[in-house]
């Protein structure tokens, strides 16, 4: 039986100054230039509880042989260190091998190193459920029906990450993600006038669905990439491919058919839901290919927009935590300034 290297220090907990001498899994490695010229690989290594840059300067890919999205790296008295309010971790290449090593995946525990949402999956699949259930359009519920209650989509959309490296990028951050803009919706709908609630939980809940095929995740790994078909067509063309290959199967061959009193889905209908998927970015510049033409679409696209950068907030201010007596700091989830509230993580916490 192989001895498990336990783990000793978590990203969360790291400040500047701190000495590691703990495991990482690197979830990225991407080479950049520096302005005299010379390469340095920023490396993301991450753990259960977050993530830490590592710069490896004068790179050479040949000196660090095995260093992938993947793979287990130990770091040995190496300090954190700070550059622009960002920690990091700080090496030569010509220290691999010593200050870091590869470490083999049975020498780890995975469930230590692969980030994941910290919501109750079990209560936001609930909230997915029972939002269905209060649905009064048959044929809406089916659509919905037909995702969520098959038990292969509900396992891997509840694994999946939202992102490969921006909003919710973690195992269970499509679910989360998923979770919070129907919530937002949800009140939207109890606020305002003249707002279908029906197709807006279906757009809420599908709106995102193309990233199931957009995305390549090893949970293994702990690590997501762009899929071939992410790349060339992007979720927003996928997720309405799939929804409407779905209706159309719903409305040639569903079993249930006869038994509906009403129209299945309309040609209307149809263009309504495949406007909430297109336009959930809100901006050509951001990916959609058209802007939100109904307030459904309007209300969906702030939800989905306003969770994700509530998210990266959230980030940020969970790896500072405890790093002063509240403090303005620079955040690369963010892109800009952050403030972070005095106290420690378990004072925050609800």
């Amino acid at each position: 039986m192989v001895d498990r290297i336990a783990k000793t220090q978590y990203a969360s907990e790291l400040r500047p100054g701190v000495v590691v001498n703990t495991v990482f899994l690197c979830a990225d490695v991407r080479v950049r230039t520096t302005k005299s010229g010379s390469q340095f690989a920023d490396v993301r290594l991450v753990d259960r509880t977050g993530e830490i840059s590592l710069k490896l300067w004068n790179y050479s890919s040949d000196a660090v042989r095995g260093l992938e999205p993947g793979a287990f790296v130990r770091v040995r008295n190496v300090s954190v260190t700070e550059f622009n309010g960002a920690l990091q971790l700080s090496c030569e290449t010509a220290q691999f091998g010593g200050a870091l090593t590869l470490c083999e995946p049975s020498e780890c525990n995975l469930a230590e190193y692969v980030p994941s949402t910290v919501r109750n999956v079990d209560e936001m699949l609930k909230e997915i459920d029972d939002a269905i259930a209060s649905i009064k359009t048959k044929s809406v519920k089916c659509l919905l029906e037909s995702f969520f209650g098959a038990p292969e989509f509900r396992t891997r959309f509840m694994e999946w990450p939202a992102a490969v490296r921006h909003h919710h990028a973690y195992s269970g951050g499509l679910l989360e993600h998923t979770a919070g803009v129907l919530r937002i919706c949800l009140c939207a709908a109890d606020q305002y006038e003249f707002v279908d609630r029906d197709i807006l939980i279906a757009g809420a809940l599908l709106h995102d669905v193309g990233k199931l095929q957009s995305y390549d995740y090893d949970r293994t790994q702990g690590a997501a990439s762009m899929s071939l078909p992410g790349v060339m067509t992007d979720h927003i063309v996928i997720g309405v491919e799939v929804a409407n290959r779905r209706i159309a199967d719903l409305v040639n061959g569903c079993e249930r058919r006869s038994s509906c009193a009403g129209p299945c889905w309309t040609e209307k209908a149809t263009l309504h839901m495949t406007h909430l998927i297109t336009s959930h970015h809100g901006n050509l510049e951001w990916g959609s290919p058209v802007q939100p033409a109904t307030i459904e679409a309007c209300i969906l696209h702030h939800a989905d927009n306003m969770d994700a950068q509530v998210n990266k907030y959230e980030r940020a201010i969970r790896d500072m935590l405890g790093t002063g007596d509240g403090q303005y700091r620079y955040s690369e989830h963010v892109g800009k300034m952050v403030w972070v509230p005095p106290g420690s993580f378990d004072e925050h916490k609800r």
